[in-house]
């Protein structure tokens, strides 16, 4: 790859704090079944009779992804057979929830999936539920806990599982241990993991929608936001649904509360002029996220920060613009790597995680986006384009988090006749990422948000960007 030309202020584009605000696009009954068809052949194509599904509070997008049931308070667990058949186990508050699922399913109360201390007057064991399922000593099954296990566990990762100990054991009183295998690599592992992808034209709508209501708070937040005011104050500007996210809103303003990371806002931090400053915030399906400084110009940075805006900030900028520039269908996520590295390194910016991830209804699926990677980005493939550069005296970040979608001629003819509008913004953000931002993306990456790549060097100045030169 050519090296990367200078980093400079341009003017921003209106595109950029312009608002998306459309119907939200949600997945039916096809787009389910559409997803369970490609789960049942899976299990036929590994030569198992059943595919078990842990899912929880926290961890519940396994499940959710092939049935819209999104656990709440509680455990669950779904079950399908090679025949298509599926069942659900839930507790006592999730099973008028399960109606939601939108096809015929099995739906079977199991209480000890319940809170702590709800009645369990129906309680049957979960062996015998196993068994009525049709999971016996001849049954093969693939098991999903939360993550696969690669060589790097003690043990052997093909039976190794993380979810609680009750439900291995009742699995195992009917079917030989043996013969449990991990599953989860055929849902969220590399080449060809059912989830690492988008399938349809309809679910890149779904993303993109989520990809505008992300960035919709977050513009707008940047438009509200001055000094004095607090995170809490700012983070109302944003103006929210109060729909499920996938992660905890990040509002940070100042070094303290920058250097947590994860930490949610606050009445008591406020932002002051020439500090560090982060806005973030996501809905199922999308994250943006922009850390940079809380000024107008380099003249209003703090002083301490000042020596680092073009070996951190810009540098951070320039590796942002090669992966985007690197990133084709039929690429290496290891040369995607190198060409990040190029312009970055662990040491001056502070990198401890991959360079980029596949993303979904939980932002973080996996990441293939590491030293020596053969994977190759196939069609379809949704990834979060997430280069975190940190450090530390003076505490200083950068990001410049958004996703995209990759789509081959077929997804994108089929999202220009079904879904015009959406093609149309697409185009519209290829144009300015291109033509302002000076990033030379292909066709076949697909933006998300209008401000995929929009970097503000100066956080309360919406009329400058950094720019490829």
């Amino acid at each position: 790859m050519k090296q990367m030309s200078k980093i400079q202020l341009v003017k921003s584009d209106p595109l950029f704090m312009q608002e998306v605000d459309t119907p939200v696009v949600t997945l039916e009954k096809e787009d389910y079944l559409l997803r369970l068809n490609l789960l049942v052949e899976r299990i036929k194509t590994c030569g198992y009779t059943h595919a078990v599904i842990y899912g929880d509070r926290e961890h519940f997008s396994h499940i959710e992804y092939f049935t819209s049931y999104d656990c709440r308070f509680e455990e669950a667990l779904f079950i399908v057979n090679a025949a298509g058949e599926t069942a659900i186990l839930v507790g006592n508050e999730g099973l008028a929830y399960s109606e939601q699922i939108p096809y015929p399913i099995r739906r079977i109360l199991y209480q000890n999936f319940s809170l702590q201390g709800q009645p369990k007057d129906q309680l049957r064991p979960l062996s015998t539920l196993f068994s009525e399922l049709g999971i016996g000593r001849e049954s093969k099954v693939g098991l999903v806990g939360v993550k696969y296990f690669e060589s790097s566990i003690e043990g052997d990762p093909v039976h190794t599982f993380d979810l609680p100990s009750y439900i291995l054991d009742g699995l195992y009183r009917v079917c030989p241990q043996e013969q449990v295998f991990q599953f989860g690599q055929e849902l969220t592992g590399y080449p060809d993991g059912i989830r690492i992808r988008l399938h349809s034209a309809k679910e890149i709508a779904w993303a993109e929608s989520a990809g505008n209501r992300a960035a919709r708070a977050v513009q707008r937040m940047f438009k509200h936001m001055k000094p004095g005011m607090s995170e809490l104050e700012v983070s109302a500007s944003a103006g929210v649904e109060l729909e499920p996210l996938n992660v905890h809103p990040m509002i940070n303003f100042g070094a303290r509360s920058v250097s947590r990371g994860l930490k949610s806002p606050l009445q008591s931090e406020r932002l002051a002029l020439g500090q560090v400053c982060g806005l973030c915030y996501s809905v199922r399906g999308n994250l943006t996220s922009k850390i940079s400084v809380a000024a107008y110009d380099l003249n209003s940075w703090a002083d301490e920060l000042k020596p680092y805006y073009e070996t951190f900030y810009q540098a951070h900028f320039a590796a942002m613009a090669a992966w985007y520039e690197s990133a084709k269908i039929g690429v290496c996520c290891g040369d995607v790597y190198k060409a990040v590295y190029r312009h970055i390194s662990h040491e001056e910016h502070g990198i401890t995680l991959n360079p980029g991830h596949s993303t979904g209804t939980e932002e973080w699926l996996n990441s293939a986006f590491c030293p020596g990677s053969s994977h190759k980005i196939s069609d379809g493939e949704f990834v979060q384009v997430d280069i975190i550069a940190s450090g530390s005296n003076p505490v200083r970040t950068s990001i410049c988090e958004d996703a995209v979608v990759f789509a081959g001629e077929r997804l994108r003819a089929q999202l220009r006749e079904q879904f015009p509008d959406v093609y149309a913004r697409i185009l519209a953000r290829q144009k300015a990422m291109r033509e302002v931002l000076g990033i030379q993306i292909s066709d076949e990456l697909l933006p998300m948000s209008n401000l995929n790549g929009v970097y503000y060097p100066f956080m309360l100045n919406l009329d400058t960007v950094f720019a490829c030169r």
